[in-house]
């Protein structure tokens, strides 16, 4: 069966208080209903099963005397109408209409007034339940279990009293579904803001996309604030849909690529964690062709992620949002205390920093750096076998233990032999030249992953910033250490920062609960509404796409 379009599902919806009511319903009806329940699927559906929403079926038949939720004693409920408008219009939620069968329930509501058969009446009620009690459930925890596509977060804490939230909106004691659905949806602002910027690019997908740029003239790579080229107007045409560039500020058809164009391109870069250069090379031309029809798509996998987020409450938070390489902290005590930086993260062949949610712990200042066997073997060691102050350069030391009183023991070649061998290890003393800065902050997790400081700040100055082992640099230690440790007993800034200064590892423990997501984004929407998109650094995106196409 063909897609029907909006307008067709709309006169249907207008048809649908024109078809009488369906019979009484009699023993025929009732033995349907039992039917599906017991074989826990409707086959007219889509998606059949019912799977984990069987229980939820069940206690809501139950508590029908008639064996029906959507008729009483023949006639319609007055909320059947408004749940089939819901449902034919949840992509305004970034879901998609035919996973919940909206436009096969609003034909076979209007057959009902061609034949009103008790079982025919009995499958539509069942599959209308079972399209809404999905409908409630995906707008609550998402469509796809997130631990099946690289994600480690628990969607349980979320879970909604599904049963008691459709019954009240059939009853009236919410205005409808949609109501109900929009309840349902989990309190970020993000997905607000997600929801908006969808809608602004499903628009500019329905106005089309602009003709195809032309290439870089002959033996150019690039093209530089100053130059001829004859795609400067179409660079213009996406800018402006785009909203980079005012249309008050729009060039006149021309072929010099200057200001106010230069500006704007520098805006489109800084929105794509490109380097915001102004020149118009590979890197930057890729991102202006990129269809809406697949921003509007990224935005919709974004949406899926958000709906994975546990309850934050009135905790600070630490998000990592991966493929931006960027930190938020903020704290919902302090509202004006918001925190932005830089990080790096993990390489994308190999090293992929992993994705959860924890809980901040402490913070070690001037930490040791006890290196993974799997970086001593295949980095540390054969440079320490080359050259033979390679350790005392870098202020690596031998050991037999973590222990920070461990004793250290000579570079010599049969310690170097133990060492690759797992009986010694490698560890770098705290100080400046230590890998882990000097500041290390803990949040416990089976991956061993932890957010630190870095020699290495020079890497914040690139826009593409995947250069670690899979723990997470950040650009100001400083800064966050002073924020999470906010309202702690004995450090303030003055001891942060003659902590970091000289001494041995000192760890200070949190006073406040504090939440950390590391998460992965390829679209999102700052508080300024401002719409940001990045590269699919590890396929994630990918990943989540091809799922949620099978469910």
């Amino acid at each position: 069966m063909s897609r029907p379009t909006r307008a067709t599902l709309a006169l249907l919806a207008l048809l649908v208080p024109l078809v009488r009511a369906a019979p009484p319903p009699d023993d025929e009806a009732r033995r349907e209903v039992a039917a599906l329940l017991a074989s826990g699927r409707c086959d007219a559906l889509a998606r059949p099963g019912f799977g984990a929403l069987a229980p939820a079926l069940a206690a809501l038949y139950a508590a029908e005397d008639d064996q029906l939720f959507w008729f009483e004693q023949g006639a319609a409920e007055p909320a059947l109408g408004p749940t089939l408008d819901a449902l034919a219009g949840i992509d305004a939620h970034g879901l998609v209409p035919d996973d919940y069968d909206a436009a096969r329930l609003a034909i076979e509501r209007t057959s009902l007034h061609a034949a009103p058969q008790p079982a025919t009446v009995a499958r539509f009620d069942v599959g209308l339940t079972l399209a809404a009690l999905r409908a409630l459930r995906d707008i609550r925890l998402g469509r796809i279990d997130p631990r099946l596509v690289g994600f480690d977060y628990d969607v349980a804490p979320k879970e909604i009293d599904l049963p008691r939230a459709l019954r009240a909106a059939r009853d009236g004691e919410v205005p409808g579904l949609e109501t109900a659905l929009a309840a349902s949806e989990p309190p970020f602002g993000a997905i607000r803001r997600l929801l908006h910027a969808l809608a602004r690019y499903r628009a500019l997908a329905a106005a089309g996309d602009p003709a195809p740029l032309p290439p870089l003239p002959r033996g150019r790579r690039k093209v530089a604030p100053g130059d001829d080229w004859e795609g400067v107007e179409g660079v213009a045409v996406r800018l402006q849909a785009f909203g980079d560039l005012d249309p008050s500020q729009a060039p006149a058809p021309a072929t010099r690529y200057a200001e106010p164009l230069v500006a704007a391109v520098r805006r489109f870069q800084g929105r794509h964690a490109l380097e915001p250069d102004g020149v118009l090379g590979a890197g930057t031309l890729a991102p202006l062709e990129v269809p809406a029809a697949a921003r509007v798509r990224q935005i919709e996998l974004a949406l899926e992620r958000a709906r994975w987020l546990p309850p934050l409450g009135a905790h600070p938070v630490v998000v990592v949002n991966v493929p931006l390489f960027r930190l938020w902290a903020w704290d919902p005590e302090r509202p004006g205390a918001t925190l932005r930086m830089k990080v790096v993260v993990g390489r994308s062949m190999g090293h992929e920093t992993p994705l959860f949610s924890g809980r901040l712990d402490h913070v070690i200042f001037r930490p040791y750096w006890l290196p993974p066997h799997s970086i001593v073997r295949r980095e540390l060691l054969p440079q320490a076998r080359r050259d033979p102050g390679y350790l005392a350069r870098e202020e690596l030391e031998i050991v037999d233990r973590g222990d920070e009183r461990a004793p250290a023991f000579p570079a010599t070649p049969e310690n170097l032999t133990a060492v690759g061998r797992g009986k010694l290890f490698l560890r770098q003393r705290p100080g400046p030249k230590n890998s882990l800065g000097l500041a290390k902050f803990i949040f416990p997790n089976p991956m061993d992953v932890y957010m630190h400081g870095t020699p290495a700040t020079a890497l914040f100055e690139r826009a593409r910033r995947d250069f670690s082992h899979g723990c997470i640099r950040v650009e100001d230690p400083t800064a966050l250490a002073e924020w999470a440790l906010h309202g702690t007993p004995g450090w303030d800034h003055e001891r942060i920062e003659k902590a970091m200064a000289a001494g041995p590892p000192q760890r200070a423990d949190l006073a406040r609960e504090t939440a950390v997501l590391v998460f992965y984004d390829t679209a999102y929407v700052d508080p300024d509404s401002i719409v940001h998109f990045a590269q699919d650094l590890y396929g994630h995106d990918a990943r989540l796409d091809a799922a949620l196409r099978k469910r």
